[in-house]
C-alpha cells in the first residue's frame, strides 16, 4: 500500500500568517477557509499581532511530543500534523521551525507567524524515505513562549521496500473461489493455494468460517520458485483470525517456501488430525524447507497444534513457528501429541545459523487422552523438540541449530518445554538454545507416570544451552504422583548441556534435579528457590481472538498475568517484543527477508534491514 498514513495522520493545511490585505485574501482564498474568522473578520478574531498588555503571557502549546510515521515505502510520502495552539493571554509569535533527519520536510510553512490567544494552527510534516531502514529526526519550533524559546518534537519513520511480488486472492467456493480463476482480483479468487507462485507473492484469503480442510492438505500447495532461497510465498487471511478451517483435517503443507498467517484451525475429525503441520507428502516423500506459521491459532486439535515430522528419510528444515497459539491440541490417540512439536527434522543444507525457530508462542491446556499410541500417555508438552538425533529412520542426526525463544508455556498435561533424544548416532548433534521462556504449572496429566518430572526437561539430550528462562511449579506433585521440579535433566551424561542464568522456583523446594547425567551440573548464576510472584497465575481458558488484532494482542491478559512482580525476576522469561531491530546472533537471518507481521517477536536482523510488517 503506497503512502499509508500512521494513526493520527491528517491532511491539514500548512501554517501561514493571516492575510492582511484584500489582494492577499484573493490570492489565498482556497486556504482562507481554514481560518475564516481571521480572514473575513479580523477585528473579531484579532488577526495579526497585538501587543501584550501588562500582566499578559504568551504561551505556545504543542499537541504532541513526537511523530512516528511507522513503515512507509521508499519513495512514497506520508504526512502528519502538529497542532500549535496559543494558550496564553497574549499573542504568541512563532519565529522559525527547523528540521533535521533524512526524509523529513515541512509543507508550505512560512515564518514568522503570530497566533492570538485561542487560535490554533496545524504544521504539516512529511516523511519521504529515500532508503530502506529506520530514520530519526527532530522538529524544533522557536517562539516567544513563556514555556521556553524552543520546543523539540522527535521524528521517526522506517523506509520499507516496495512489494516485490504479486498479490493474489482466495475464497471459499461459496464466495466464488475456483482454481480455474486467475486469482488476480477479489472477484476472481482461487479456491486453494495449489498454484505456481514466487517467493514474495501474497495470497489474501477472504475472511470466512467455512474453509474446507481438503483445499489445504497434502497435494493442495503449489510450487514456489525462490531463487534466493530465503523467503516464502504467504497465504494471509484478510483479517486476523477471520479465516477458519474446521473438520476432519487441518492445514498441512507439503511443499517448500510457504508461510501462513492469521488463520484459526479446529481439527477434530480424526484421531491424528493436526491443526497446522509441515511434512513431506506421504505418497512421494521429498524434503521440504522454509516453512513459516505466524500469528495463527490452533484451537482444538487431535494430532498436535503446530507440528512437523519426517516421512521415510525426508523431513523438514528451516521451520519457523512464530507468534501462535496452541490450545487443547493433543486430543487424539493414534499417537501421542503436544501443543507445538518438531519431530525428527532433516537438514536440507549445512549452512550455519538458526534453521528451526520457535518463538513468541503461547501454548497451554494440551492434555492427552488416557490412552495414546496404544499405551499410557507420554506427551502433552507445551513445546517439544523430539528425536533430533534421527534414531527412528534417518541416516544421520540433525546437526543444524534450533532456538526456542520467548514463549509462554503453561498448564499443560506434560512438560512445559522438553528436548528429548539428541544423543544417538555420530556427533556432532544439533545445537539447541532455550532462552527467555516462561514455564508454569505443567505436568498436570494424572494419567502420566514418571520420576523425570520438570517444567523444563532435558532427556537424553546433548548440546543444549538454557538461559534466561523462568520456570515455576504450581503443585507439589505431577507426572502422575511424583515431585515436580522447575528444571530436570535426565539420562544426559554430558558436559555439553548447560542451564545457567535462569530462574527456578518450587514451593516444595524441588527446584532442580539431575538423574543419570554424569558430567552435568547446574550453573552458574541461577536463582533457584525464590518465588517470582507472577501477577495472577492461572490456567487460561479457550482463546477467543475475534476482536483482537494479533496473537500478542489477544494474549495481553495472559502476558500480564504471567509477568513476575518480584523485581529481580523481571529480566527472566517472556519479554514483550520490541518494535525495532536488535542484532541477535540466534535470530534466523533467513527470516529477515520474510516480512513477518510486526509485534510477534523482536526482530534480530542486521542494521538496515526493514522492520517487520512493511508490506
Amino acid at each position: 500500500m503506497h503512502g499509508v498514513l500512521a494513526p493520527g495522520t491528517s491532511r491539514s493545511r500548512p501554517i501561514r500568517p493571516c492575510p492582511r490585505s484584500r489582494a492577499e485574501i484573493l490570492q489565498l482564498h482556497g486556504w482562507c477557509a481554514g481560518f475564516i474568522l481571521c480572514c473575513l473578520f479580523p477585528v473579531l478574531s484579532g488577526c495579526g499581532s497585538h501587543a501584550a498588555s501588562a500582566g499578559q503571557t504568551a504561551t505556545l502549546s504543542i499537541g504532541t511530543a513526537s511523530l512516528a510515521f511507522g513503515n512507509v515505502e521508499v519513495n512514497t510520502t506520508a504526512t502528519q500534523s502538529v497542532t500549535l495552539t496559543s494558550t496564553g493571554t497574549a499573542p504568541i509569535t512563532i519565529t522559525a521551525a527547523t528540521l533535521t533527519g533524512p526524509g523529513f520536510s515541512l509543507l508550505g510553512a512560512s515564518f514568522p507567524v503570530t497566533l492570538n490567544p485561542g487560535q490554533i494552527a496545524p504544521l504539516e510534516v512529511q516523511f519521504d524515505p529515500a532508503a530502506v531502514g529506520l530514520a530519526t529526526g527532530q522538529l524544533t519550533i522557536a517562539s516567544n513562549s513563556s514555556t521556553g524559546a524552543t520546543a523539540a518534537i522527535g521524528l521517526s519513520g522506517t523506509g520499507t521496500p516496495a512489494p516485490i511480488g504479486t498479490t493474489y486472492f482466495l475464497a471459499t467456493a461459496a464466495d466464488g473461489g475456483n482454481d480455474s480463476n486467475d486469482g488476480l482480483s477479489p472477484g476472481a479468487p482461487w479456491l486453494s493455494p495449489n498454484h505456481a507462485v514466487n517467493c514474495g507473492d501474497v495470497i489474501i484469503a477472504a475472511a470466512s468460517t467455512s474453509y474446507s480442510p481438503w483445499n489445504f492438505t497434502y497435494g493442495s500447495w503449489g510450487t514456489v520458485t525462490c531463487g534466493a532461497g530465503n523467503n516464502v510465498a504467504w497465504l494471509i487471511c484478510a483479517k486476523f483470525d477471520g479465516c477458519t478451517i474446521s473438520g476432519e483435517s487441518g492445514l498441512l503443507i507439503d511443499r517448500s517456501y510457504w508461510g501462513v498467517q492469521g488463520w484459526e484451525v479446529h481439527a477434530t475429525g480424526t484421531t491424528a488430525a493436526s491443526c497446522f503441520a509441515a511434512a513431506p507428502n506421504y505418497a512421494t516423500p521429498v524434503q521440504i524447507h522454509h516453512i513459516v506459521f505466524a500469528n495463527d491459532i490452533a484451537n482444538g486439535c487431535q494430532g498436535g497444534g503446530l507440528t512437523s515430522w519426517s516421512q521415510g528419510t525426508a523431513g523438514v528444515d528451516y521451520l519457523a513457528i512464530v507468534g501462535n497459539i496452541a490450545y487443547n491440541a493433543a486430543q487424539g490417540n493414534e499417537y501421542c501429541y503436544s501443543g507445538i512439536s518438531v519431530y525428527q527434522p532433516a537438514q536440507s543444507d549445512s549452512l550455519p545459523g538458526t534453521h528451526i525457530y520457535i518463538a513468541g508462542n503461547f501454548s497451554w491446556g494440551n492434555f492427552e487422552p488416557s490412552i495414546c499410541s496404544g499405551g499410557q500417555p507420554t506427551d502433552g508438552e507445551g513445546v517439544i523438540l523430539d528425536t533430533f538425533d534421527g534414531r527412528n529412520g534417518l541416516p544421520s542426526p540433525y546437526r543444524a541449530q534450533a532456538v526456542v525463544d520467548n514463549n509462554i508455556l503453561v498448564a499443560n498435561g506434560g512438560k512445559g518445554l522438553e528436548v528429548t533424544f539428541n544423543d544417538a548416532g555420530t556427533p556432532p548433534f544439533a545445537s539447541i538454545y532455550l532462552r527467555h521462556n516462561t514455564i508454569w504449572g505443567n505436568n498436570g496429566d494424572t494419567n502420566q507416570s514418571g520420576t523425570y518430572c520438570g517444567e523444563l526437561f532435558l532427556n537424553s539430550a546433548f548440546d543444549v544451552q538454557a538461559y534466561l528462562n523462568l520456570a515455576a511449579t504450581s503443585a507439589t506433585d505431577g507426572c502422575g504422583a511424583n515431585p515436580i521440579y522447575a528444571y530436570y535433566v535426565g539420562s544426559s551424561a554430558t558436559t555439553t548441556d548447560q542451564i545457567y542464568d535462569s530462574w527456578g522456583y518450587s514451593a516444595s523446594g524441588t527446584n532442580d534435579a539431575a538423574t543419570d547425567s554424569a558430567g552435568f551440573s547446574y550453573g552458574p548464576n541461577n536463582t533457584f528457590g525464590t518465588n517470582p510472584s507472577f501477577a495472577d497465575p492461572a490456567a487460561p481458558g479457550a482463546p477467543s481472538c475475534g476482536s483482537a488484532t494479533s496473537v500478542p494482542n489477544c494474549m495481553a491478559t495472559v502476558i500480564a498475568n504471567f509477568t513476575p512482580t518480584t523485581a529481580a525476576a523481571a529480566g527472566f522469561g517472556y519479554q514483550l517484543p520490541g518494535n525495532t531491530q536488535v542484532s541477535d546472533p540466534l535470530f534466523p537471518q533467513w527470516l529477515c527477508n520474510v516480512n513477518l507481521p510486526s509485534g510477534l517477536v523482536t526482530m534480530g536482523c542486521p542494521a538496515g534491514t526493514p522492520e517487520p510488517g512493511g508490506k
